[in-house]
C-alpha cells in the first residue's frame, strides 16, 4: 500500500505529475536521509583533510629546554660526585639518572622509524603519569636537559641520544 503526501497542487503541477512521472514527485524521506548521510560523510572527510594539513604544517624540529636557567649564586654548590662509567649515549629504554646515565643536555636526530620520537623526564621509576616532569613527541631532532634532581629518563622510538654538555 503506497502512501501519498497531500500537497496542494495547481492544475499545471497536476498535469506535470500525471504526464512526466518523476517531474512532479516530492523527495521522499529515504532520499533526504541519503542526502544527509552523503553530506555528513563529505563533512567528516573534509575535517580529516584539514586536520592532516594542520599536523603536517607543524614545526618538524623539536627543541626543548626543560628547566629555565637561573641566575648563578654567589658561591655555586659543588655537584655531588657521580659514579664513573655512566652512559653518555643511549637508545630506547628507561634510565635512572646518576646510576645509568649522567645528567646533562642530550640530543637525538629524531625518530628511529615511522613513529614520532617520544621522551619523558621522570621524578622516579614508577609508571604513574604524575611522575612526569616534562615530555615531548616530535618528528625532528630533539634536545633535552636532564637535571641532577630527575629520577629517570625514558625514551621511545628515537634515534640514539648523545650527550652534548
Amino acid at each position: 500500500m503506497a502512501v501519498a503526501f497531500a500537497y496542494p497542487q495547481t492544475e499545471q503541477s497536476r498535469s506535470a505529475a500525471i504526464g512526466d512521472g518523476a517531474a512532479g514527485k516530492r523527495p521522499t524521506r529515504k532520499r533526504w536521509l541519503r542526502a544527509a548521510t552523503v553530506l555528513f560523510l563529505i563533512a567528516v572527510v573534509t575535517n580529516l583533510v584539514i586536520i592532516s594539513i594542520m599536523v603536517n604544517r607543524s614545526n618538524t624540529a623539536s627543541t626543548v629546554t626543560a628547566h629555565p636557567q637561573t641566575r648563578p649564586q654567589s658561591a655555586p654548590a659543588a655537584a655531588p660526585a657521580l659514579p664513573p662509567g655512566l652512559a653518555t649515549t643511549f637508545g630506547e629504554g628507561k634510565y635512572v639518572v646518576g646510576t645509568d646515565i649522567a645528567p646533562g643536555t642530550y640530543r637525538t636526530t629524531g625518530p628511529s622509524g615511522r613513529l614520532d620520537c617520544y621522551w619523558e623526564r621522570l621524578k622516579g621509576t614508577n609508571a604513574a603519569t604524575d611522575s612526569i616532569i616534562a615530555n615531548n613527541l616530535g618528528r625532528g631532532p630533539a634536545t633535552v636537559t636532564i637535571d641532577n634532581s630527575d629520577g629517570a629518563f625514558q625514551t621511545r622510538w628515537c634515534s640514539t641520544w648523545y650527550k652534548v654538555s
